[in-house]
């Protein structure tokens, strides 16, 4: 309002003389708090706009992460070196295969032939050369019919003949089994390994987001201060003072809550991954520009994703393995019904009317009662059961790929609306702010509403960025493959 107009005001109004003095000391009073909030603003470094604006050091230094002894700077590609030479859970998984192989060899060993001797302990009829008699363990053929001069003893094999390929069979279902086993474990290092490259994309993004809030906490301190000094001057109102002190302590609170999920989710898990002995914190090192230099869905259509899914997709394999594992287990079921041969040959002395008797006898069961039709019943059952797996997995495989898909053209739809120009803005609008308010064309609580707005666009800005990418990585986990691998 000019003063031309409020002569006029003035004038034309019934105030009296004591009422128009309090006004005019009240403007006088209120150009005052507006040139000591101004004169303080002029002494706050400009606002950051920017993480490359901070030159302080890492958001995340040693000592803000207790009894952490070094930060360690590393690539995606040497954590996950790292997480296969160290992670034992996984090096379990992969002997727990092997084993399951090693009874693929096993399987194709033939039975051992079983061996039955009996000897005569004691002939106490058998005469010796010195004209004594008894003799322990008289082997000797003798003079046929004379107890005096011979021993007996019988001897045989047993060896089990297994008919119906069942020892092939029994191989079969082995290498199957272990087939089951590797492609587990290769769902496990997809889970892994899925889990360890988002990690590492929400650690790289938490840190970019608290380095900027940091900053942020810098800039409204020094406003804090400014307020405190013309507090004490009694130069603004307790209102004011509360004011920036409240938007202050929102940034600090915003900063511990960000601080303490990314210590709980990604730090936590993301150590374990790499299971490193050394009390160390390890920092991300990546751009936003290789980001997008890798992760380019341009080229890669939905038919050829899910095409690619339901030949990599290591759970799908395990099933499809598991389904041939129960197929070839109800053909050896089915030859477990038809019983083995037994060959027992063998040998006599001086147990029969013949001296030196050669016998060979042989065995077989009589399936009339147990053919094994329960076990049979049972892996027919198995086997459809598999195929009902089968079949939703593939329906799942495509539902994952499509959903996967259609989250990233989401995201980059976000992404193309929030470019660098509308970040650019932003910070102009934060800018112009500041200069505003220096210039009292703003109020404090128009300030300070700007400010707050400006806060939330970029947390929310970095956690779109990290959910993008991660996108990124849905999708490779759901087709089983690095589809963005150069």
């Amino acid at each position: 309002m000019s003063w031309r107009i409020m002569k006029y005001y003035i004038q034309n109004s019934n105030l009296n003389a004591s009422c128009i003095r309090k006004i005019i000391f009240m403007l006088i009073a209120v150009l005052s708090v507006v040139e000591a909030s101004a004169q303080m603003f002029k002494q706050v470094a400009p606002f950051p706009t920017s993480s490359t604006q901070i030159s302080q050091p890492p958001i995340v230094s040693k000592d803000s992460i207790h009894n952490v002894t070094d930060t360690i700077s590393i690539t995606l590609a040497d954590a996950e070196a790292i997480f296969v030479k160290n992670n034992y859970a996984a090096l379990a998984a992969k002997y727990n295969v092997d084993a399951t192989y090693a009874l693929v060899g096993q399987a194709k060993l033939f039975n051992n032939p079983n061996m039955y001797f009996e000897p005569t302990v004691y002939n106490k009829s058998y005469v010796n050369s010195n004209g004594s008699t008894g003799k322990w363990f008289p082997l000797r053929t003798g003079v046929d019919g004379d107890q005096t001069t011979q021993g007996d003893f019988v001897i045989n094999l047993n060896w089990t003949i297994s008919l119906a390929q069942k020892r092939i069979k029994t191989a079969n279902v082995a290498k199957l089994t272990g087939d089951v086993q590797k492609y587990q474990f290769d769902n496990l290092m997809r889970s892994l390994l899925f889990s360890l490259r988002t990690d590492f994309i929400d650690l790289y993004f938490g840190l970019e987001s608290l380095k900027l809030m940091d900053a942020e906490i810098a800039y409204a301190k020094k406003i804090v201060e400014g307020f405190e000094e013309q507090y004490s001057k009694k130069n603004i109102s307790l209102l004011d003072i509360t004011r920036v002190r409240a938007m202050l302590f929102n940034l600090q609170t915003n900063r511990i809550g960000v601080w303490n999920a990314l210590q709980q989710n990604s730090i936590k898990e993301f150590n374990a991954f790499l299971n490193d002995p050394r009390n160390v914190f390890y920092k991300p090192k990546l751009t936003e520009d290789e980001l997008n230099k890798k992760y380019d869905i341009s080229n890669l259509s939905l038919a050829e994703l899910v095409d690619q899914a339901l030949l990599n997709r290591p759970d799908l394999k395990s099933d499809l393995a598991q389904l041939a594992a129960d197929n070839e287990n109800i053909r050896l079921q089915k030859a477990t019904g038809v019983p083995d041969l037994s060959l027992q040959p063998g040998m006599t002395r001086n147990s029969n009317f013949i001296q030196n008797d050669p016998v060979l006898g042989f065995g077989l069961p009589l399936p009339i009662a147990n053919r094994n039709q329960g076990n049979i019943k049972n892996a027919k059952l198995a086997v459809t059961s598999d195929e009902q797996q089968v079949r939703s997995d593939y329906v799942n495989v495509q539902n994952d790929v499509f959903g996967a898909y259609q989250a990233i053209l989401e995201y980059q739809k976000i992404s193309s609306s929030q470019n660098a120009a509308c970040l650019a803005d932003f910070n102009a609008m934060m800018q112009g702010a500041e200069s505003n308010f220096v210039k009292k064309n703003l109020s404090l609580l128009s300030f300070v509403d700007i400010f707050d707005s400006y806060q939330t666009y970029i947390t929310q800005s970095f956690a779109v960025k990290d959910q993008r990418y991660s996108a990124f990585e849905q999708l490779n986990f759901y087709v089983g493959k690095d589809v963005f691998k150069k």
